[in-house]
């Protein structure tokens, strides 16, 4: 069997998949890099995927723990202050509502100089290039790293959850010279579950042939009605005075399409896609952004809300053998 786990963009919502994976480690007694032959992430997400396939400096795998602590402990910061127009350095008119400094340095600290072939694991995260327009992949551990090579982590990182207005892009120029200026993948496939199921197509094509593919898909929160919060989270990237005009076409080009793919994953892999997803509690604030304790709370509750159904006791059984 080859299990994919794929994570969805969605902030400090973030907190929901984390703490779900360290359920999973739990119940199983393995971390994820053992668990799963393939992971992949959008923004949060992203952060998420290369954490726990990064090396710690002792050689073994990060836990999920350790990842949920960088938001628990450290989103407040993360999320305050002053955007970089206001930093020494910073682009020249920059609009981002937040310097990128106490993210990158968190991330730095993280993971330090590892490249991408570092990783325990197949590993990739969605990126977009904005100056080129184009949606991108940085990938290791084992995978094709064309066009981007074999990036730094943490740059891969920051550029994958460099969410537009929210951080400055992140410039890059990789092994075929392209100059790029990388942002949030979210803009390409805020659920990046199709990205995992075609890297494992192309493994049961070729070392892995005749096995069969189990694609776990972890989301970061439903609005209170269960609606998607995909095309909230891309809204707030608006100015305000034009979001009233944005909302249609936003709701169709970024709501549909991850909808469809849920769909279409469900029809081709049936009780192999395994979709976990929930309703934020009442009151909890589904902003990117909104990392305040009350809210950081709220999220931990409607995590732990869905850890208690037993869902992740039953996915566990799916790895004993």
């Amino acid at each position: 069997m080859i299990r994919v786990l794929t994570i969805d963009g969605g902030g400090i919502r973030g907190i929901l998949p984390a703490t779900w994976l360290m359920a999973l480690e739990e119940h199983t007694g393995k971390p994820v890099s053992e668990l799963f032959d393939v992971v992949v992430g959008t923004s949060t997400g992203g952060i998420l995927a290369l954490g726990l396939t990064s090396p710690a400096e002792n050689g073994k795998p990060h836990s999920a723990a350790e990842l949920r602590s960088l938001y628990v402990d450290h989103g407040a910061e993360i999320f305050s202050g002053n955007g970089p127009a206001h930093d020494a350095g910073s682009a020249p008119g920059s609009l981002a509502r937040y310097s990128s400094e106490p993210l990158r340095g968190y991330l730095n600290d993280f993971f330090g100089d590892r490249p991408l072939s570092a990783a325990l694991k197949p590993v990739a995260v969605v990126t977009v290039d904005i100056r080129n327009f184009a949606g991108l992949l940085f990938s290791g551990g084992g995978l094709g790293q064309d066009p981007l090579g074999d990036a730094p982590m943490q740059l891969a990182a920051l550029a994958t959850s460099s969410a537009p207005t929210y951080f400055d892009p992140v410039p890059y120029t990789g092994p075929d010279g392209v100059e790029r200026l990388l942002v949030d993948g979210g803009l390409a496939a805020n659920d990046p579950a199709f990205v995992g199921f075609s890297i494992a197509v192309v493994q049961q094509r070729t070392a892995r042939q005749g096995e069969d593919i189990l694609l776990v898909s972890m989301g970061t929160g439903l609005q209170n009605g269960g609606e998607s919060l995909e095309s909230n989270s891309v809204s707030q990237l608006a100015h305000p005075q034009q979001l009233a005009a944005l909302e249609p076409v936003i709701e169709s080009l970024y709501g549909a399409p991850g909808r469809l793919t849920r769909r279409l994953l469900s029809l081709a892999l049936g009780e192999r896609y395994v979709r976990l997803q929930t309703p934020l509690l009442p009151g909890v604030d589904h902003a990117l952004d909104d990392a305040s304790p009350e809210n950081i709370d709220g999220l931990l509750r409607t995590a732990e809300a869905l850890a208690a159904t037993g869902q992740l006791r039953d996915l566990a059984g799916q790895f004993s053998t």
